[in-house]
């Protein structure tokens, strides 16, 4: 009896510990009101497994707010929409992009080491599985800029490419909290931006 009584003693210990190394792990998703993080660390395995993850849909607009594409410097042959092919190489995302007149180029990131994570509790009062609020997401990803075709003119030694994914979630940051993306080209060469939207994988 005393046997039975030390193993319900047990059983009892074992499944309140389960139950609390359950929670502890929630608890690392949630998220709480005022929240902010914005920093750049190591680009981790984790992270580029994420990445790696994300599909893209297959139109990209090209931003150029109250002007007219044609006044977008660094593009050869500008257009308002294009086609859009993603391609992930090895160190390497290649963005194809074609106009309805057939005139293409790529644009290339070169996967760095490093990364910016921007999230913040925008303080809307959505919620996320019951984790507290839904955090406003961006990844950032910045290298060299590389450039053929119809971007080659905007290409340089200082231009730089960044590859921004945006999204909302809790604090366990996944490939399907991104739901749209900005592909900015920035330097003194040329200074433009083209974005889209992501397919949940």
């Amino acid at each position: 009896m005393q046997v039975l009584r030390g193993l319900a003693v047990l059983c009892g210990a074992l499944v309140g510990l389960a139950v609390s190394l359950q929670a502890a792990y929630a608890c690392a998703c949630c998220t709480h009101t005022g929240q902010r993080h914005d920093a750049v660390g190591p680009l981790d395995p984790g992270k580029r497994d994420e990445i790696g993850r994300l599909r893209f849909r297959p139109v990209a607009h090209l931003f150029t707010g109250e002007a007219d594409p044609d006044m977008i410097k660094g593009i050869a042959a500008q257009s308002s929409q294009y086609n859009l092919r993603v391609k992930h190489e090895k160190g390497r995302w290649v963005f194809a992009f074609r106009d309805k007149n057939g005139r293409s180029g790529t644009l290339v990131l070169a996967m760095p080491k490093s990364i910016a994570v921007l999230e913040v509790d925008p303080r809307r009062g959505e919620r996320k599985g019951g984790t507290g609020p839904s955090l406003y997401r961006e990844w950032k990803l910045t290298s060299r800029a590389a450039g053929t075709g119809i971007f080659a003119p905007g290409m340089g030694e200082t231009q730089r490419i960044t590859l921004v994914l945006q999204g909302n979630g809790n604090s366990c940051a996944s490939a399907g909290d991104f739901t749209h993306w900005t592909l900015a080209v920035s330097g003194p060469v040329a200074r433009y931006h083209l974005f889209g939207e992501l397919i949940q994988p």
